[in-house]
């Protein structure tokens, strides 16, 4: 009995995943916590809907820091930043984590010594079941009224950024070398300010370049959402088409979540290392 028992212990774990990856998430939020109930609690539910298949997701524009914790699917915890912006618009960030998948190990927002950002990152430290270690940096880059020179100067300070996350120390001492951010960056990686991030650490990548805000009218308008990571200490991949709407036709979507449509890459701790058979992130939609 008990070597049958064995055997088939371990017929379950050799049919379980023997990677500890996780598939990520960046969300602009649209104003998230912002609108009448109904809207608020129809946006909750659809996007709720969404994230329950992610094990990391990074929002922006969460104007309401209840909100977040209030759409969080059953088994994630949320970690939500301090007030954001210059002026009189303030918004959060918020990374919600699945438990099980992925163990957060701390969180810590960005000092901004320089003053770069009007809405400085926020991140989160955590560990995959392998083992592996990263921050998750969040940002917003400034969209303004200064046309595109604010919005590269952002992205420009993006060097000091990885560098400090890299540099700073945990609870028990340790640092961490992997570090993404990812997010809304009101700029497309073709624009010369990732080239000249790229001048500073040739190693660092950014992707991928597909449309991801929504016009009015929900159709595609500009590739403003991408992951940004050195390709030397890690890896992220993504699908042929990375946008995932939950499977709404995107006027419906524009209407009913978000001006920006999700985008999803595969987080791997292995440079290079291509997502496995099966992976699927974004996952297949019913509708899409």
């Amino acid at each position: 009995m008990v070597r049958a028992a064995l055997g088939f212990l371990l017929l379950v774990l050799s049919a379980l995943p023997a990677w500890a990856d996780f598939c990520m998430l960046t969300q602009n939020g649209l104003r998230l916590g912002h609108g009448e109930d109904a809207y608020r609690e129809a946006k909750r539910q659809g996007f709720r809907r969404i994230f329950q298949d992610y094990d990391e997701v990074a929002l922006q524009e969460v104007m309401d820091p209840d909100e977040a914790v209030r759409l969080a699917p059953e088994g994630f915890e949320a970690a939500v930043s301090t007030a954001k912006g210059r002026g009189s618009y303030r918004e959060h960030y918020a990374i919600l984590t699945r438990r099980g998948a992925v163990r957060v190990l701390g969180a810590a927002e960005y000092p901004d010594p320089s003053g770069a950002f009007s809405r400085p990152p926020f991140a989160v430290a955590v560990a995959d079941r392998e083992g592996g270690r990263y921050w998750l940096v969040d940002i917003h880059v400034v969209f303004g009224k200064g046309g595109a020179a604010p919005r590269r100067q952002e992205v420009a300070a993006m060097a000091e950024v990885l560098a400090h996350y890299a540099a700073r120390p945990l609870p028990d001492g340790s640092t961490i070398e992997k570090v993404m951010v990812a997010g809304d960056w009101n700029l497309p990686v073709t624009d010369a300010a990732f080239e000249q991030l790229r001048a500073v650490d040739p190693a660092l990548s950014a992707a991928p370049e597909v449309k991801s805000s929504l016009n009015a009218e929900g159709r595609p308008a500009s590739s403003y959402d991408h992951f940004l990571w050195s390709r030397e200490r890690m890896g992220v991949s993504f699908a042929d088409d990375p946008r995932d709407t939950g499977g709404l036709a995107t006027d419906v979507y524009r209407g009913t979540l978000s001006d920006h449509v999700g985008i999803a890459g595969y987080v791997s701790s292995a440079p290079g290392k291509a997502p496995p058979k099966g992976a699927a992130c974004p996952p297949v939609r019913v509708g899409s």
